[in-house]
């Protein structure tokens, strides 16, 4: 027969075991609701991660596209960006099914979308450059010299005075201005700052010679006269009218009744242009000297 201390030293041995028991089931509870957090983490990063590199390759390929039809170079470099991006998705899609640690495979991921949008700004870089030798632009600077020339022959008919200087040979050139702060030339409304209008002031005997006021005004395809008045922006008045213009820039020339080139620019300073077609319109001394058309893409 067992004795009480022996019944009672057993009694607590088993209740011992039985917190023991205890305490390392909730140590095991705790580890596997800490690794099964883990691992939700680790899947939702990667999953975050995937999604990232489709939609920038989805995004590319429709930024890209939007230059399609142009002309043969410009369809031919857009074939090849495609095709790259093509074979980039057959890579990450054999990656992620070999990759078995997520954490390498996250970090692949990561170094993907990075060289894609690398390549994006490569190829918008090259279609840039192509856009500004473009021999459609070229064909399209043809038609607008047609239109310029008709539009200085309506102008001939509403001039009143011999005296009016006229221009002609209508350059535009538009830039974009780099972190630098250097100006390159380029095609791409989305990526332009600034405007530089350049023409020839046409000899006239009759004008008086001295210093003309020059104004440049250049009206965006919404129809408004680009510019502020913070930026230097005002209007000027017509001769022998109430109507009062607001113009883009402004400059003077010393006249002197020959031949003159005169160059006027324009830069935003908050905003891109746009794309479509601008208005340039130059007038000297408040009459209308010249205007022009110019298309941004």
């Amino acid at each position: 027969m067992e004795t009480p201390n022996t019944s009672s030293g057993k009694g607590r041995i088993a209740w011992i075991l039985l917190i023991l028991s205890l305490i390392g089931n909730i140590v095991q509870w705790r580890s596997n609701v800490s690794s099964v957090e883990s691992y939700q983490i680790k899947t939702d990063s990667l999953i975050s991660a995937r999604v990232d590199v489709e939609k920038e390759m989805d995004a590319t390929k429709e930024e890209l596209n939007k230059y399609q039809g142009i002309n043969s170079r410009l369809d031919s470099l857009l074939l090849e960006a495609n095709n790259r991006i093509d074979e980039q998705k057959v890579r990450i899609d054999k990656m992620t099914r070999a990759e078995k640690n997520t954490r390498v495979l996250n970090k692949k991921l990561q170094a993907e979308l990075d060289e894609l949008k690398k390549m994006r700004d490569q190829y918008l870089e090259k279609i840039d450059q192509l856009l500004v030798e473009n021999e459609s632009l070229k064909k399209e600077k043809q038609e607008l010299t047609s239109t310029v020339e008709t539009i200085s022959k309506n102008l001939e008919t509403t001039v009143t005075t011999a005296s009016v200087l006229k221009s002609e040979y209508v350059k535009v050139k538009t830039f974009r201005k780099k972190s630098s702060g250097k100006y390159t030339a380029t095609a791409l409304a989305k990526r332009t700052n600034k405007m530089e209008v350049c023409l020839t002031i046409l000899e006239n005997k009759i004008a008086q010679p001295g210093e003309k006021n020059v104004f440049l005004r250049i009206v965006e395809p919404g129809g408004q006269t680009m510019g502020n008045r913070t930026d230097g922006s005002a209007t000027f008045k017509i001769p022998n009218s109430d109507q009062e213009v607001m113009y883009t820039a402004a400059g003077k020339i010393s006249y002197t009744n020959v031949n003159q080139d005169y160059c006027l620019a324009y830069e935003e300073q908050e905003r891109i242009f746009t794309s479509g077609t601008y208005v340039i319109e130059v007038y000297i001394d408040g009459n209308l000297s010249t205007a022009a058309s110019y298309v941004l893409k």
